[in-house]
């Protein structure tokens, strides 16, 4: 047996495939035609809330687990060989609990790996520390926490139930993949081996020509557009600050509202919801300007936003606050260190060249898809299959 070959199955702890398009999600889509890949739907980060969000998801979980269903394709693209909907106990915190929920998902992705003709030894990648219970139990070649998000100051997410689990996770894992070079210190393995992978674009998804939406037609421009979840992340008086700035334009904001959105009571400030990740595309290319108006926190300070390569894909100018991720897209982005910066350049990319901004962030958006990453992702996995406890060479 090689140290790696075609038939190296890949155990991935993710979130509920196709319910969100997540960065995980997008890498993977890249990787599943070149290795079979057993994703294992989402085990919670937190415990469940007397809420009907809450009711209603435990409820499609159950139905779900009862009643499998064979993978399809998503609107990402192909889907996993194999999905496992877990049968877990959402209270992580308890040695108990975690005992039961150990054993059961072993037992589950043992067998989905017998079924499916996966005999050789997995490896696993992880994006939840509640799996840290199944490592090991697999026979694994090797394990990698693949790190998103700064878990204890994520919002929605119980830090103190996490902390814990993923301590443990970094003393067991034999490296980290994370989006953020904040990350690979914070959340440094006992190994000591950390790689960079940020984040990458579905280029041909936002650069493809499409029909602007009837309802951002009807909208006065300058459009300035932010595409994503407005929530505790977005500085609300910024925003509000840039409607100030183009009173005859327009402030669109597109992607679901977690927050009070009081202080951006405007009228020429449009909450147009959630859409669809099929018909994003349609809706950012519709934007002159695209925005990610972040505020800089203990949150932010790792996150590098999907959407700056999504709106370079799309055609379009960027501002974007000074948030750390952004600075390495300096030469395709406009990074303003300050409120009045920020405004500033909004107006004048709404007048800027639009071919010029166009040209300039799809060739660097182009750099970085997806199908980079997902090469990046596997050349660091046979890496540590082939030289356990050596350093690993990324390009």
């Amino acid at each position: 047996m090689t140290a790696w070959s075609e038939r190296v199955p890949l155990v991935v702890f993710g979130d509920d495939w196709g319910r969100h398009v997540s960065s995980m999600q997008h890498v993977f889509r890249a990787i599943v035609t070149r290795q079979p890949v057993v994703w294992v739907n989402a085990i919670g980060h937190r415990p469940p809330r007397l809420s009907v969000a809450d009711a209603r998801r435990a409820w499609g979980k159950v139905r779900a687990a009862l009643r499998p269903r064979p993978p399809a394709s998503g609107p990402i693209g192909p889907a996993p060989q194999v999905i496992v909907e877990p049968r877990v106990l959402p209270w992580h915190q308890r040695r108990a609990v975690r005992a039961v929920n150990g054993w059961s998902l072993t037992r589950a992705i043992r067998g989905a790996l017998v079924t499916h003709g996966l005999t050789e030894p997995p490896v696993v990648v992880t994006g939840s520390p509640p799996s840290v219970e199944v490592l090991g139990r697999l026979g694994e070649r090797a394990a990698v926490y693949f790190c998103m998000d700064d878990f204890l100051h994520l919002p929605g997410v119980s830090a103190a139930m996490i902390a814990p689990l993923e301590q443990r996770l970094l003393e067991r894992v034999d490296a980290v993949v994370a989006t953020a070079e904040s990350l690979t210190r914070s959340k440094r393995p006992r190994s000591g081996r950390a790689f960079y992978l940020p984040q990458g674009v579905n280029y041909e998804h936002f650069a493809a020509a499409r029909p602007i939406p009837p309802e951002m037609a009807r909208l006065p421009r300058p459009r300035i557009g932010f595409a994503g979840g407005v929530s505790a992340c977005c500085d609300l008086d910024l925003i509000r600050r840039v409607a100030d700035a183009v009173p005859h334009g327009s402030v669109v904001l597109v992607g679901p509202v977690s927050v009070d959105p009081a202080p951006l009571d405007r009228p020429n400030v449009h909450l147009l919801g959630a859409r669809p990740y099929a018909e994003l595309p349609a809706y950012v290319q519709a934007f002159d300007v695209g925005i990610i108006p972040y505020t800089l926190s203990e949150w932010t300070v790792a996150v590098d936003p999907l959407k700056l390569l999504e709106y370079l894909a799309a055609g379009i100018p960027v501002v974007t606050t000074a948030i750390p991720e952004v600075h390495k897209y300096r030469d395709a982005a406009c990074v303003a260190e300050s409120a009045g910066a920020f405004v500033h350049a909004v107006v004048a990319a709404a007048g800027e060249n639009k071919d010029a901004a166009r040209h300039r962030g799809q060739a660097v958006a182009r750099r970085h898809t997806w199908e980079h990453r997902a090469d990046e992702l596997l050349r660091i996995l046979e890496g540590l299959v082939a030289a356990p406890g050596a350093p690993v060479a990324v390009a």
